[in-house]
């Protein structure tokens, strides 16, 4: 009735980004997790599901954010401390700018997979594990059951002993 109601536009973006989340999760392949699938920064899909088998920690993050230095910096202590008894670290950036993401990627030297599809806080990967805050992580077990949620620093390593050791 109203084509020209300046409502109408927004109507219609909420309409495609929503037939966009519900096209992601028809897409999203059956498991204990919902798999993620982003580019890594030299342009190659990765999967979530590639390290199956293995105790993985899905890391949402971004590089715009002032905390990434000091909280991949812990990680990175973990992650050398436990990678040779299977765990492994998925992490999702929601930057929006291409450069920094892979300028703190190369700067930071992060060792693990790293994923981004710069649409920042709209990303559909975000949405697959519902994150309403950054940072967050979700540590799933060799099983595929996620088990724990925003575990850091120590209670992250406790958690890992406990798995791993």
């Amino acid at each position: 009735k109203y084509p020209l109601s300046p409502f109408l536009l927004t109507l219609s973006n909420d309409i495609a980004r929503m037939e966009a989340r519900i096209s992601l999760l028809n897409s999203i392949e059956t498991c204990t997790y919902p798999d993620l699938k982003g580019k890594d920064m030299y342009g190659n899909d990765v999967a979530l599901s590639s390290l199956e088998g293995n105790v993985i920690l899905v890391d949402f993050w971004s590089a715009e954010y002032g905390n990434s230095n000091i909280l991949n910096a812990d990680l990175k202590a973990i992650y050398d401390k436990y990678k040779p008894y299977g765990f492994r670290v998925y992490q999702v950036s929601a930057d929006t700018s291409k450069v920094a993401w892979i300028t703190a990627v190369q700067g930071q030297r992060l060792p693990w997979i790293s994923v981004c599809d710069f649409r920042g806080e709209m990303s559909p990967m975000l949405f697959a594990y519902n994150v309403q805050r950054l940072p967050s992580n979700y540590l799933i077990d060799r099983n595929g059951n996620i088990i724990a949620k925003n575990l850091y620093g120590r209670a992250l390593e406790r958690q890992l002993a406990r798995m791993l050791k």
